[in-house]
């Protein structure tokens, strides 16, 4: 069976994002969304904070009030800012319905499965996209395994049929992709962009020559090992050979 699914990268800078639950699947959810967004706008709700998500809760700068726009204080217990320009606002009670009206995403987080239906039944009513923990059939879309390194973001999805072929891919990535020669080869590869001239056909045949690096080791019938393909693009961007077109140094 195919992958149906439509990858999408959303900017949870902009977003308002509500997770419904702070314990243990909470905690887990939210921690994946802070790692990948640290500058997410991030509301909770639930009557009581697990030890776990507190503790991660701790590792950031904790404010006073509500920042959200036209949320109730009602239950306001803490809001935690990140350095990123993040916020994570909690609110001590339980879920109502109308808390779906004050956010874009929705993710309902706790063991309790009326509760997430509950979530799942408000924001449908209100034509919000949501994420109902362990109930895919309930999902407008899925938290997948990400591969970040610098300005490279890679999602990783099975559609469900093994998470853990998942997790592997991604630690396979995060190895074959180091950080600081990922970073320099995409930022090198932008400085040549910006310089390229010609027409568009031309600027896709020079991106193209000077990315060719990438696979041309497996292509030889042998691998690099970890992240020397990677290594050869990044030296090849920075200082070409005499007798290739110049690159940006």
């Amino acid at each position: 069976m195919n992958n149906p699914l439509y990858p999408a990268f959303f900017r949870l800078d902009r977003l308002q994002l509500l997770v419904v639950g702070a314990g243990q699947v909470g905690e887990e959810k939210l921690r994946f969304i802070l790692k990948s967004s640290p500058n997410a706008q991030v509301t909770v709700i639930a009557p009581w904070m697990g030890e776990d998500l507190r503790a991660a809760l701790d590792g950031y700068d904790k404010g006073a009030g509500s920042p959200v726009p036209g949320r109730s204080q009602e239950g306001a217990a803490g809001v935690w800012h990140t350095t990123e320009e993040g916020r994570v606002a909690y609110y001590a009670r339980e879920f109502r319905p109308e808390d779906v009206q004050q956010a874009d995403l929705v993710v309902a987080a706790t063991d309790i499965r009326a509760v997430n239906r509950a979530v799942y039944d408000a924001a449908k009513a209100a034509r919000r996209l949501c994420n109902i923990a362990d109930t895919p059939e309930l999902c407008d879309f899925y938290l997948g395994s990400i591969v970040t390194r610098g300005p490279l973001k890679v999602a990783i999805s099975t559609n469900g049929q093994s998470p853990t072929f998942a997790k592997r891919f991604r630690q396979w990535l995060e190895a074959e992709l180091p950080e600081l020669e990922t970073t320099d080869l995409i930022d090198n590869l932008k400085l040549f962009r910006d310089r390229l001239t010609g027409d568009f056909q031309t600027k896709v045949r020079d991106l193209n020559t000077v990315t060719s690096e990438l696979l041309a080791s497996p292509q030889r019938g042998h691998r690099c090992p970890a992240g020397g393909c990677l290594m050869v693009s990044t030296a090849l961007a920075v200082s070409p050979p005499a007798d290739e077109p110049t690159l940006p140094d």
